[in-house]
């Protein structure tokens, strides 16, 4: 008790500079997210613009455009303006709109006919986001349901009058008609949509977070082990004597190491609430479950902390190592970018990194699943680098080093 007390004296001086150095950090990257936030919700929520140019004042073709503006699902997503084909070029170039289509004359009336007349489809070549595919799908849809309700109206038509029931073909094609109006303008019966997320349900915003916020607890020891990392082992030695050997003194500094991050964390946590307030957005509902679920991420992290204290010979290595190997495997765990963007092998691995293994905790206690294979997987490499500790510091003490 009295070595973990020393230990806990000596780290505790450095509580004040860690915590207001990490407020400040914290508080830049709740201004980011928050910037970040409201962008993407603004792509999510916007709507693309399409120019309707060319001859464009017949009566069927207005209604057609006012059953797309009033009853077609896509009215949530497109908006329909009639403009000249010279005023749409502009728009289009000034990027006012997202695409521009020009209608060829006679369009309807051939239509009616039977005859599809090529339409001519103008946008960007250097759009790459997600508008320009959505654009594509869309022209792709709206392609196949042209053709493919042109050949059954027509070919119902077709073979009533060659079978011997003439009277029959208009009212019929109309009648089918009707149908395939119908049947297009209720769609979106057809389909469910369920949002999956980036990962573990959260979206894009909430992943970043989660990976950052997990980076940045591994990180949060760094400061500390300038006083990890030791030069004179007299005082491990000190304490075998007496019959507390290396598994008792690392243990008390893992120990003294946690509830030095955790009184930081409270600190920090603090803070998140009142930058909240500044910043004016949402804290998630389950918050409060995944700040308790930051304790055993802490534990482990101590623990980790510790081993890299133990394993490097002095201050220089033992931070530099730390920070390398910890922003490794962040970024192979998913936590810099999403998994889908990284290769095969490192997909199969991330779960079981100490660092994937903590986002999964976090992001699962975010969306209320069940945490209990994390934690597991947090206090497996709690005991395991714990265990390397002692077993390099039985080690050294046996080779008489320090």
């Amino acid at each position: 008790m009295k070595y973990f007390l020393m230990q806990e004296k000596r780290l505790i001086k450095m509580l004040p500079t860690v915590v207001l150095i990490s407020a400040l950090l914290l508080g830049a990257a709740c201004a980011v997210f928050t910037q970040f936030s409201s962008l993407l919700k603004s792509e999510q929520e916007s709507r693309f613009k399409i120019a309707v140019a060319g001859k464009t004042d017949g009566r069927l073709f207005q209604f057609g455009v006012t059953a797309l503006q009033t009853i077609d699902s896509s009215r949530f997503s497109i908006d329909i303006e009639m403009t000249d084909e010279e005023t749409a070029k502009k728009e289009l170039l000034a990027g006012e709109i997202s695409a521009y289509i020009v209608m060829p004359e006679n369009f309807m009336k051939l239509a009616q006919m039977g005859t599809i007349v090529p339409i001519s489809y103008y946008t960007t070549a250097s759009t790459i986001d997600i508008s320009a595919l959505m654009r594509d799908e869309i022209t792709e849809v709206v392609s196949a349901f042209l053709k493919e309700s042109q050949k059954g109206i027509f070919g119902e038509e077709s073979l009533l009058r060659v079978n011997g029931y003439p009277e029959a073909a208009d009212e019929e094609s109309t009648e089918l008609a009707v149908r395939y109006i119908n049947f297009i303008v209720s769609r979106d019966n057809m389909y469910q949509i369920e949002i999956t997320g980036v990962s573990y349900g959260l979206d894009l915003t909430g992943h970043l977070a989660v990976g950052f916020s997990v980076i940045f607890l591994f990180i949060l020891p760094i400061p500390f082990l300038c006083l990890l990392v030791r030069r004179d082992n007299s005082m491990l030695r000190l304490l075998s004597a007496t019959g507390k050997g290396a598994a008792y003194s690392a243990f008390a500094e893992c120990l003294a190491l946690f509830a030095t991050l955790m009184a930081a964390g409270v600190l920090l946590g603090v803070c998140l609430y009142a930058f909240a307030a500044y910043f004016d957005f949402t804290l998630p509902a389950n918050l409060g479950k995944t700040l308790l679920a930051a304790i055993p991420i802490l534990l482990m992290v101590s623990a980790v902390a510790l081993a890299a204290a133990e394993l490097c010979g002095n201050i220089l290595s033992a931070v530099l190592g730390y920070f390398f190997v910890c922003m490794g495997l962040g970024y192979s765990s998913g936590c810099m970018y999403p998994l889908y963007a990284l290769p095969d092998i490192l997909r199969k691995i991330a779960a079981f990194t100490p660092t994937g293994a903590s986002r999964a905790m976090l992001s699962l206690s975010l969306t209320g699943e069940d945490t209990a294979v994390s934690l597991l997987t947090v206090c497996g490499y709690t005991v395991v680098f714990w265990a390397l500790t002692v077993a390099v510091r039985r080690h050294r003490l046996s080779r008489g080093e320090g």
